[in-house]
Formats: C-alpha cells, sequence, structure tokens
C-alpha cells in the first residue's frame, strides 16, 4: 500500500464521487460495464487520535480477477477539495475483495470523509471521526448488541445513524447469528424477505464470509457504518452459540469437524468484514481485547469474555450438586439408608456411597426417598408429578460455582485489564469503561408461579425450567451460567482490579437482548462500579420466551435482585453514555417494533453517576 498526505490521484480521475452521500457511482465513459461494485458499503472504525481504520468491499463482476487495485481518500470536506491522505492497496480472493486501511497522520477530535474508487467506480462516502486529544469535556457513546437479521428490521440502526451528536458506535457483540435458515428466525420476517444465507449453519470460512455479506448488505446496517466509527468485539454467535476457548454448545465434532479449524474460519472473516485493527505480524488473530483513550477523560476497555480465555460453561443439568445421603453397601442387594451423621462416618469408605436422593411431598412437606430400588427405577428428566431433587446450594455454590481456577478472561487478560486500569487512573482520566460482552451484574430469578404463565408453543422455556428456576430463586442461586453470575470468582478477581487501581468503572454489557442498569456489588457487599446492559437491535428477549406481562416480569426480578436498579424486559433499543469530567449518564433508547416497516422512537430512561460514587441516579 502507498500513502501520500495531502495528496490524492487527480481530481479528474475522482470527480464522480463529489458530494456523493449513498449508493455508487460508475465513471464508465467509453470503458463498457463497470468492473466492480461497492456492493456492502463503507466502514470505519477502532479509532485514535491520528489514524482511524477504513473498509470496504469490492464485488467484482465476472470474470473474477486475481487482484483488484483499490485507491482511498480522506477529506476534510464532502467535496474532497481539502485533501488529507490517500493511497492505493490491492485486494483479492485470498481475503474475500475486502479493503482495510489504516490511515494515518490525521488529527486528533476531527471528523473526515472517506471514500474509496476502482476502476471508475466510486464508493459512497463515509464519515469518521478521530479520537480526541487532551482537554477534551464531553465524549458520547452509543452501545449496541445482537443483530438477527431474520427476526426483525435493523430500525435501531437507523436511528443511530439519524444522530448527530456520538463519537463512537460500540457493537458489544453478536453482530450476526450462525443458525441455519428457518433457525432462531421469525417467519413471518422470512416471509417478507429476511432470509439468511447460506441456507445451513456457518462452519466453514466461505459461509462466514456470506452471511457478514448478508449482514453488511442491509441499508440500515450501512448507513450506520457510514456515519460513525465502529469499535467491535465479538460474542458467541460470530463463531458458534455458548463458544468458549476449548468450543461451544452449538458445535459438534462429529459433523462439524475441528473446533480450532471452525474458530479460525470466523475469526478470519470477522478479521476481513470488520473495521477492526489488526494485531502486529505474530500476535494471535483470536486477541480483540484492547483499549482507547478518549484524551484525558476516559479510557475505552475493550474486553472478550468469550473465546480467548473463557472455561467452558457449567450446566444446572450436569454440574448441580443436589442434596445427598450416605448409603451402606454391606448388602449390594439392598443398600441401605444411613441418615444419622455419626452413623454414616463410623461406615468404611469400603461400603459407603453418597448418592443424590429424590424428595416427594407429602402431608409433612418434602421427604426424603430413601428405598433405594425406588431411586433406581426413576428417571431423572421424567421424575412423576411431587418428585424432585433439590439443590445442595450451598456445596454448588463452593464446590463448583465459586472453584477460584474458572476463567471468564483468562489470566493474561485479567492481568492486562489492572494494567490498564492502573494506567488509566495515573493518568488522571475520570473514567475507565469496560466494554463487553456478557451481565456483570448478579441476577437471581424471581419466584414464579408456574400456573400463572402461559407459555408461548415455540417457548424454549417449558414448565420443568420454571420449577427450576423457583428451586433456584430459593437457593439464591443464579440461572444464567454464560454471564458472569457463572464465573464468581473471575467477577470478584475483576471487582478486586477496580478496588486496587481506585478506577471509576462504568461496565457495558450486551448479550441478553433486554435493558439492565446495576450497581455492582462485591461478594461483600461492598459497591464497586456500576452497569448498563442495551437491549438487542433485533433479537427477541424475554417477553418472547415468558407468558407474563412485562410489567410484572420486570417488577419481579428488580424486586429479588438487590443490585438491579431497572430493567425493559420487552423492547429493542440502544443505549447512549454521555461521559463529562465530574458525570456520567446513559440514556436508553428503544423503537416500538422490529416486526413492521413503520415503527417510532421510544426515548427510554436515564441514570447517573459520579466519580467515586459507584452508585446511579435517575437523572
Amino acid at each position: 500500500m502507498s500513502t501520500t498526505k495531502g495528496k490524492g490521484w487527480t481530481r479528474r480521475g475522482f470527480v464522480g464521487g463529489v458530494g456523493l452521500g449513498a449508493g455508487t457511482v460508475a465513471l464508465t465513459g467509453c470503458m463498457g460495464a463497470a468492473p466492480a461494485r461497492f456492493d456492502h458499503g463503507v466502514a470505519s472504525g477502532d479509532p485514535l487520535a491520528d489514524r482511524v481504520i477504513l473498509w470496504t468491499r469490492v464485488t467484482p463482476q465476472d470474470p473474477r480477477p486475481d487482484r483488484v487495485p483499490v485507491r482511498w481518500q480522506v477529506a476534510l470536506d464532502r467535496d474532497f477539495g481539502a485533501l488529507v491522505a490517500s493511497g492505493e492497496m490491492t485486494t483479492g480472493p485470498e481475503r474475500d475483495f475486502t479493503v482495510k486501511v489504516d490511515a494515518q497522520g490525521l488529527k486528533p477530535g476531527t471528523t473526515y470523509y472517506y471514500r474509496f474508487q476502482t476502476g471508475g467506480v466510486v464508493s459512497p462516502t463515509g464519515t469518521t471521526k478521530t479520537l480526541p486529544g487532551g482537554g477534551v469535556e464531553e465524549v458520547v457513546l452509543a452501545f449496541v448488541s445482537c443483530s438477527n437479521y431474520p427476526q426483525g428490521y435493523f430500525h435501531v440502526y437507523r436511528e443511530l445513524a439519524r444522530r448527530g451528536d456520538l463519537d463512537a458506535v460500540l457493537h458489544l457483540g453478536d453482530y450476526f447469528y450462525e443458525y441455519p435458515a428457518g433457525g432462531y428466525a421469525d417467519p413471518a420476517i422470512v416471509a417478507a424477505g429476511r432470509q439468511v444465507v447460506p441456507a445451513h449453519e456457518l462452519v466453514q470460512l466461505d459461509d462466514y464470509r456470506q452471511r457478514h455479506a448478508l449482514y453488511k448488505s442491509d441499508p440500515d446496517a450501512q448507513a450506520v457504518h457510514a456515519r460513525y466509527p465502529f469499535i467491535a468485539v465479538w460474542d458467541d454467535h460470530e463463531l458458534a452459540n455458548n463458544a468458549h476457548w476449548t468450543g461451544a454448545q452449538n458445535h459438534q465434532p462429529d459433523s462439524e469437524g475441528g473446533w480450532a479449524e471452525r474458530r479460525a474460519a470466523a475469526v478470519q472473516a470477522y478479521r476481513e468484514w470488520m473495521p477492526i485493527r489488526d494485531p502486529a505480524d505474530g500476535a494471535d488473530p483470536a486477541r480483540t481485547y484492547r483499549s482507547f483513550d478518549f484524551g484525558g477523560l476516559a479510557t475505552l476497555i475493550m474486553l472478550d469474555t468469550r473465546l480467548i480465555g473463557r472455561d467452558p460453561q457449567l450446566s444446572l443439568r450436569t454440574d448441580m450438586v443436589y442434596q445427598s445421603m450416605v448409603f451402606d453397601f454391606s448388602n449390594p442387594d439392598a443398600p441401605r439408608a444411613v441418615p444419622d451423621p455419626d452413623e454414616a462416618r463410623r461406615l468404611s469408605d469400603a461400603v459407603k456411597r453418597t448418592i443424590p436422593v429424590p424428595f416427594e411431598t407429602t402431608e409433612d412437606g418434602l421427604t426424603p426417598i430413601t428405598d433405594f430400588a425406588r431411586i433406581q427405577a426413576l428417571d431423572p428428566q421424567n421424575l412423576p408429578q411431587g418428585v424432585q431433587f433439590l439443590p445442595d446450594a450451598e456445596r454448588f455454590r463452593t464446590e463448583v460455582l465459586g472453584r477460584a481456577d474458572r476463567h471468564m478472561l483468562g489470566a493474561e487478560q485479567e492481568a492486562w485489564l489492572r494494567e490498564e486500569l492502573a494506567r488509566s487512573r495515573g493518568a488522571g482520566r475520570p473514567w475507565q469503561v469496560l466494554g463487553q460482552q456478557v451481565l456483570m451484574g448478579r441476577v437471581v430469578p424471581p419466584p414464579i408461579d408456574p400456573d400463572s404463565v402461559d407459555l408461548p408453543a415455540d417457548s424454549p422455556v417449558t414448565r420443568a425450567d420454571l420449577a427450576v428456576m423457583n428451586q433456584l430463586s430459593e437457593a439464591d442461586l443464579p440461572r444464567n451460567m454464560d454471564a458472569w453470575d457463572g464465573y464468581p470468582a473471575a467477577r470478584e478477581r475483576v471487582y478486586d482490579a477496580i478496588r486496587q487501581t481506585g478506577a471509576n468503572a462504568l461496565v457495558l454489557a450486551g448479550d441478553t437482548h433486554n435493558a439492565w442498569a446495576f450497581n455492582l456489588a462485591d461478594a461483600e457487599g461492598q459497591a464497586v462500579a456500576v452497569e448498563f446492559g442495551t437491549a438487542s437491535v433485533s433479537s427477541p428477549g424475554m417477553e418472547a420466551y415468558l407468558g407474563l406481562p412485562h410489567a410484572m416480569l420486570e417488577q419481579a426480578l428488580v424486586s429479588r435482585n438487590e443490585q438491579l436498579v431497572y430493567l425493559d424486559a420487552h423492547r429493542r433499543g440502544y443505549a447512549v453514555l454521555t461521559l463529562r469530567p465530574d458525570m456520567a449518564e446513559t440514556q436508553f433508547h428503544y423503537v416500538s417494533t422490529v416486526k413492521a416497516q413503520r415503527y417510532e422512537a421510544i426515548a427510554g430512561p436515564r441514570y447517573r453517576v459520579r466519580p467515586g460514587q459507584p452508585v446511579l441516579a435517575e437523572a
């Protein structure tokens, strides 16, 4: 790539792009048909004070060439009369004809215009903005997550593109979904034309490339990318559902090959198709954690809670510790329950076994079933009415869930996070913003009467799940083992890093499809930070799974969870974080529907926090 600051190719050769805001212009003249198009728009991302990533994708016309030269241009004005940087690079099939340029030599806190050209065809014009230098008094960031093409229209992106006050957009993951056609889709939306390609589940490199291309064909996605720089991280669905560093819930090695190969394919496609700065030569391409300094005001610390260091998730079905009893197997044909602890201790280990016992509802309450033959005859997955296994909450909490060796970030990223927090505070920045994927706030399900719930026919939640939720609520245990709730020791290490560095931490989260606000507290109840979780762009939330009025569900969850300040459990939307030296404020925004072309924008509540006082107040 060649770069020339302040100079571009001749104005005569690029005049067709003047004032262009959308679409592509072919400067064919006597050349015949245009050799290529810019079907996927333009994007920018990972801004620094002196540079920014510029992105596009060339769609060659048949026959597909091996190499396509592409010119790029950055200017201070939409007419490109005040050029500040330009250059040329080539792209080809080895990178799926994507173009990614790290445009350098820019000035801090400045809005720029950019565009691309190949073979006389000019791309749409995009706008971007570099990070501010020192002395900035305000930074405004929007954050979004979970955009699902066959679940609804991207009105949230359209609303963001219409704003004019953002410094950047943070995408906190699930930029797309890996499922096949008809999987996790709304049939009515699919019938309206929003069907995914390829039709099968994403496994190979070309699969992930096609899905990226589909999402970037959406006009609202193109509009928001062309309007603001993105700072993005992946969550699980850019790879496979509930991914971790060794695999994923939605990956079956017997039929889908090795996880390492699938992960590498997904990571390569993401780096090709997203405006994200690539790691230095030799660095792990799966490393996405990085930081951005917004002048003297804030450090944005983008974490990877998904892929680089996460241990496999626990399962409440397979990892739960249930209340148990010692049995004496001196007579193997008739094992005998030993409920007396002293007698159990005196038994020889050779004849002693500890067995989970089910409980049945009797006139005296819940009574353990101690008949070994009856226990053996029960199907744990299909217990009769009135019979259940009871969690041993304390043993599960200490022996399984709370194990100190379980990681969400991995030891290397944990150490890096602590260093970044200390560096930011040492530089005197008032705010440390943690952009990451999953909820950090503690959430225990509320008690729900199963008879009061009218479950939708396609709900993934069953009445047995509701019974489990009630057990968890009574035992004060979380349900979502994929969130930080499933990694409490790792969460406490993050809280310790925040405390030890004196950080004023604001945690941002996506993943759940609902909007949340938390006062985060450690295991001792000490206030540590605040958290804001954004609603989804289009993926359905709790309103699609539980047959409860959303107001009732929201009130029940807020009442049950001391740290939870606010929940919206039924609308799609985004959130905007405004940072000033003496205040940080987040406002939630919603759209009335993503299931129809017509919708209304709805302003949600605002919450404010002061430096050194990690407690939310409604603004």
